[in-house]
């Protein structure tokens, strides 16, 4: 029984509020932080698989590194004897698979909101790699004002990696399957925008896109079947929202959605978000009517002699215009078989050139070079051929000119300073300048507060190319710091940094023997990753070397460092 056990000496279980196929939820107090966590502890055939535990971790390590307003934040990963857990964000309310059962169908403004906050979750995993692999409305958690919070961000992928099965239960719910996870093939961010293609179309039609008496059943329908409830949408909801179910749903990758930043475009300009960019479509063909007037005289009736005067011109002016087609016509027979053609050259490859070289290349050929445009490039140099056209190897007549693109070299930006900004303010200032964030770092600042950014790498203003990433170093308060991971390090060079840390260290040291040098340390307490108060004590396990040399006795406490 867990309820009322401490694990990892700080987070108090005290009810179980979920559970899932693969692990138990409980809602916890951290007792460091003195705040209300979720705790995800994994089931116990889980846990006796070493490969998938080990998988597990390191997804759930990818995961914490999420940071977004509808992402359900994770604060710790930790084990304790058999246990496996993560501590994340507790989100109190109801997940959305519930409210669909009550509330379905949905408003299409209310579906297409509670759509729009899930794309922009996966928008913010994708662009840190991180594959969600298990969308479904179970794990969309609603907060009472509206909020979308994705959960479970790391263990579809670690379940799929390492390839864990289990007698009569299907990884995922299959209802959300897209058609490559039902085929068993490797699956991509495109996968995640088809599932959350079905969580869209749940909501508007309070059904799921496929039924069947198996789960094989309903994977099938997956790969043959188009969604029954298209034309009961089509008649109640614009076709702009018919044709953005669609492309979601498309079972070819090359028609379905290439990236959530794109479904999300879609989605804001139906809600009328993005008020900047008008949305233009064809105008219909449409007849024009020549028919000239008095159409209803009769082929025996004569028309007025005006009528008839405008008639003969507009003979007059067809038989000219016809004389005119014939002997341009002729003409260009004449030219074409009575002027010797021009001599023939085979198009030189010019791409990778510098552009110099490529136009004394084309003019020892016979050919002229037209630079169309100059595009950023990080491999070839600046004035160097990117592309042309025509393409190498195409015969042409000699004179002929060649449109080539040029590069303009690296494209750089300069960064913005992020100091004092949060970290939701950071990623928008980086966006902004086209940069990604980085790694996450925390540490503790008496002079900036709380979350706020107290340095980052590079330094703001410095000119670095587009599409990099900036490191952040957040602010932990003047009350608590982040505990570095010493183990391996020697005890001496710990105890110099630690003040420098806000750390204490405390003499009783643990030496015990080891295969590892004298002096090294094995173990710590508080572990790394622990975010503790100022001024907490360090205690160290140090090994004492190999047994019999020179070593301490094993488990010897004493006092004082190397």
């Amino acid at each position: 029984m867990l309820i009322g056990r401490l694990l990892g000496n700080r987070y108090k279980i005290l009810e179980l509020i979920g559970e899932g196929g693969m692990a138990l939820v409980y809602k916890a107090e951290c007792t460091l932080l003195q705040r209300v966590v979720a705790i995800k502890i994994l089931r116990a055939q889980f846990s006796a698989d070493r490969e998938f535990v080990e998988r597990f971790r390191r997804e759930a390590q990818a995961a914490a590194s999420l940071s977004h307003p509808n992402v359900v934040n994770i604060f710790d990963v930790g084990q304790e004897d058999e246990i496996h857990y993560i501590v994340m964000e507790y989100i109190p309310g109801r997940n959305l698979k519930e409210i669909i059962q009550e509330e379905a169908p949905f408003s299409l403004n209310r579906a297409l909101r509670i759509t729009l906050q899930i794309c922009e979750a996966l928008r913010h995993a994708h662009e840190h790699n991180i594959v969600h692999r298990d969308i479904k409305p179970h794990n969309i958690l609603m907060t009472a004002d509206g909020t979308v919070k994705v959960t479970d961000f790391g263990i579809a992928r670690a379940v799929t990696a390492s390839g864990f099965t289990q007698t009569g239960v299907v990884m995922g719910s299959v209802q959300y399957f897209s058609p490559e996870q039902a085929k068993g093939l490797p699956v991509g961010p495109q996968s995640d925008l088809y599932s959350l293609g079905c969580i869209l179309y749940e909501m508007l039609t309070g059904e799921v896109p496929f039924t069947g008496e198996s789960p094989i059943a309903i994977a099938l329908k997956h790969l043959q079947e188009e969604p029954p409830l298209l034309g009961w949408i089509a008649a109640r909801h614009p076709k702009s929202v018919v044709d953005l179910l669609k492309r979601a749903l498309a079972k070819d990758l090359e028609q379905r959605y290439p990236s959530a930043l794109v479904f999300s475009h879609d989605l804001q300009a139906i809600l009328g978000l993005r008020p900047d960019e008008a949305e233009f479509e064809d105008y219909p063909t449409q007849i024009l009517d020549f028919t000239l007037e008095h159409e209803n005289l009769t082929a025996d009736e004569p028309a007025p002699k005006e009528k008839r005067s405008f008639r003969q011109s507009l003979q007059n002016l067809g038989i000219v215009l016809l004389s005119l087609f014939i002997a341009l016509g002729l003409a260009g027979l004449g030219y074409l078989y009575l002027i010797p053609p021009r001599a023939e050259v085979t198009v030189p490859n010019f791409v990778g050139f510098e552009f110099s070289a490529a136009e004394r290349l084309a003019q020892e050929n016979g050919l002229k070079l037209n630079v169309v445009k100059r595009e950023p490039d990080d491999v070839v140099q600046p004035d160097g051929v990117l592309s042309q056209v025509p393409k190498a190897g195409m015969v042409v007549r000699r004179g002929r000119v060649i449109d080539v693109v040029l590069s303009s070299g690296i494209e750089t930006v300069i960064v913005p300073d992020l100091t004092g900004k949060t970290l939701t303010e950071a990623e928008i200032l980086l966006d902004q300048a086209g940069l990604k964030r980085g790694d996450v770092y925390a540490e503790s600042n008496k002079n900036v507060p709380k979350d706020r950014i107290v340095r980052q790498k590079p330094a703001p203003n410095t000119k670095i190319q587009k599409g990099a990433a900036v490191d952040i170093y957040r602010s932990l308060g003047p009350e608590y710091v982040e505990v570095p991971n010493f183990i391996g390090s020697t005890l001496v060079k710990v105890q110099s940094e630690l003040a420098s840390l806000g750390l204490v260290f405390n003499d009783a040291v643990v030496y015990k023997t080891s295969p590892y040098p004298r002096g090294n340390i094995l173990d710590q307490s508080p572990l790394p990753g622990e975010v503790v108060p100022l001024n907490t004590e360090m205690r160290f396990t140090v090994s004492s070397g190999p047994a019999g040399f020179n070593s301490e006795p094993a488990g010897t406490e004493r006092m004082g460092g190397e």
